[in-house]
């Protein structure tokens, strides 16, 4: 079985402009690979460390939520708030339901992904998710990062994401 390292961002000040950008909203929660494979997953830190038990209601969501045996996808365990929003310090003391955000796909039945453009790789998770699992939910993208980030500092986000919809997916 293939092993991925998750692709790490970078911070920046502005918001980048054009065209060649889309935007999610940033979690705050606990990144995690989950390697679904013949009806177990597990999950993985972006240090490889095993998330599975200390996440199991999510990882057995997550078995149910794919619809295939074997994919990995890469996304975020989040705990909400009494507003619904992801909060870390809700996932390290709180009682607030589960949640895993997710937003790449990195293999699926076998076949590695990580050379197909994001806009491919999101299109094949959104698809590949049934939404009737709530616990598991597809990250939204946007068109307009500065509403997208006023929204986000409007309701207390941790920040957002900016993403190049033909980008390859490079570990590490």
């Amino acid at each position: 079985a293939r092993r991925y390292r998750p692709m790490l961002a970078t911070s920046e000040e502005h918001v980048p402009r054009g065209d060649s950008w889309s935007y999610e909203v940033k979690f705050d929660g606990y990144r995690a690979l989950a390697y679904v494979r013949g009806g177990e997953c597990r999950l993985e830190s972006r240090n490889e460390q095993d998330l599975t038990e200390r996440f199991e209601p999510v990882a057995k969501e997550i078995v149910k939520a794919t619809k295939s045996p074997n994919a990995v996808v890469d996304g975020e365990v989040c705990r909400l708030n009494a507003e619904g929003r992801a909060s870390f310090s809700e996932l390290q003391q709180g009682s607030g339901p589960l949640v895993y955000y997710a937003f790449d796909l990195l293999e699926l039945d076998g076949e590695p992904l990580l050379d197909l453009p994001l806009h491919e790789r999101r299109e094949r998770l959104e698809q590949l998710l049934d939404k009737r699992y709530t616990t598991v939910r597809f990250s939204e993208s946007f068109d307009d990062g500065e509403a997208l980030l006023e929204a986000a500092e409007a309701q207390g986000l941790e920040g957002i994401m900016a993403k190049r919809p033909d980008s390859k997916y490079f570990t590490g």
